[in-house]
């Protein structure tokens, strides 16, 4: 049972988090040792957990363990039950060391409390260094980063964000405990302290950055958004010379405005601004296309469905890689109606599209690379099987190959700077 639930949450978490976890192969495959980890957010415990086989033994309040379902849930995931109320706190301790004893991995968040500021807190207590000492099980320092920003203690309700978890290399309690008794604890305390800050510290600025790029103001509309905008006006409106071709245009242009001017900056706004140009081509698309005399791709919903995917993990992961796979996303679209108006074929925005997706994957090493090269690649042959194509599609593929070349190429699109970029990790949101 808790195989199979760790593995729908790993699942999840890596959709939701773009969760991973390293170096957790370093725990012990049987024998006792001691976890200790920062306490950024509600969700550590099972953090820690997703990708350790054996279970982690939590201290968990009491009265938890009464709340229908998640007195269940827990417990599956290795929590016991402590009363944790002040004056409580030896017989917790007690109860640990118990289980270590008894060759169980035990998991303790020296903060004591979830971190106020993502940092670790200046004052740590001394219950896992000290499990470590009495025991003589070996101490791992876990770094979590990401989870303050995903949910912390200010949140009720968690948001996206990047969450790492890293398992350091083992603390050997040993030498330590040749040192007088309170010499030994302080210099165990430190090295578990120095451990986790070492890639902490990268993790926070980087959230720190993240909140103060989403907060600056939204750039002037940029040179793939006037593509976008204006190949609908000028492809539909010279073939119709109806104001319908104009109008989606024009109100784009007005939506680019009024984010720069009047929109309030965050999250949300800057991710719907930097997908909007392929929100506004994937709208305008058959109408442009039957404007054209050209017939729309059929199967429609699979296409945008499969594009939306193979996006999702760049505008919500890394703004800067985003922002490159919709600059090339314009022009493999564009370039792909060139190829539609000189050959025209029902698979050719299923072979360009999903083409130039996989080669950029590939090309980046994002997220979920692997598999979205292997389903995308996948999706293009299976169109073009299904609905009928043969060298005619060479054309199509191209313009694919066009976009992601773009990309390699001018990696920064014509090089024009924006108020919202960002030194350091290049997020340009």
């Amino acid at each position: 049972m808790r195989d199979a639930l760790r593995a729908v949450f790993e699942a999840l978490f890596k959709v939701l988090f773009t969760y991973d976890c390293l170096g957790e192969e370093q725990l012990p495959a049987s024998g006792p040792a001691v976890v200790a980890a920062n306490h950024p957010s509600f969700l550590d415990p099972l953090l820690l957990s997703l990708q350790v086989r054996r279970p982690i033994r939590f201290m968990a309040w009491d009265r938890l363990f009464k709340v229908p379902g998640l007195g269940f849930l827990i417990r599956l995931f290795g929590a016991f039950p402590v009363d944790l109320r002040r004056g409580k706190g030896r017989l917790a301790y007690e109860a640990a060391k118990q289980l270590v004893l008894a060759g169980e991995l035990v998991g303790i968040f020296p903060e004591g409390q979830r971190s106020t500021s993502g940092w670790l807190e200046p004052e740590l207590r001394a219950g896992a260094a000290r499990l470590a000492l009495e025991t003589g099980a070996p101490l791992f320092p876990v770094t979590i980063a990401g989870a303050h920003r995903a949910w912390p203690r200010t949140r009720l309700v968690p948001h996206p964000a990047r969450i790492r978890v890293r398992y350091h290399a083992p603390i050997d309690p040993a030498p330590y405990r040749d040192q007088p008794a309170d010499t030994g604890l302080t210099a165990l305390l430190d090295e578990l302290r120095q451990r986790v800050e070492r890639s902490l510290r990268p993790a926070v600025k980087a959230d720190l950055r993240f909140n103060l790029v989403y907060a600056r103001p939204a750039p002037w509309p940029r040179a793939h958004e006037c593509l976008a905008a204006l190949m609908p006006a000028a492809l539909a409106g010279s073939a119709t010379r109806q104001w319908l071709a104009v109008w989606p245009t024009a109100a784009y242009a007005l939506y680019l405005l009024l984010d720069r001017i009047v929109i309030r900056q965050g999250r949300l706004a800057k991710w719907l601004r930097n997908a909007s140009p392929v929100f506004l081509l994937l709208a305008c698309g058959p109408f442009v296309m039957r404007s054209l005399g050209l017939s729309p791709p059929p199967a429609g919903g699979a296409l945008v469905a499969i594009l939306l995917g193979a996006l999702y993990p760049y505008i919500y992961d890394r703004g800067r890689s985003g922002l490159a796979f919709v600059r090339g996303l314009v022009l493999t679209l564009a370039c792909g109606l060139v190829a539609m108006i000189d050959t025209p074929c029902a698979a050719g925005y299923h072979v360009s599209l999903p083409l130039f997706a996989a080669t950029f994957a590939w090309e980046r090493r994002g997220v979920f690379w692997r598999y979205a090269v292997l389903v995308l690649l996948t999706y293009a042959l299976a169109a073009g099987h299904v609905l009928g194509g043969g060298f005619d599609l060479l054309g199509h593929a191209l313009a694919g190959l066009l976009g992601w070349l773009f990309t390699r190429l001018l990696p920064d699109g014509l090089g024009l700077r924006t108020s919202g970029a960002l030194d350091g990790k290049g997020l340009r949101p």
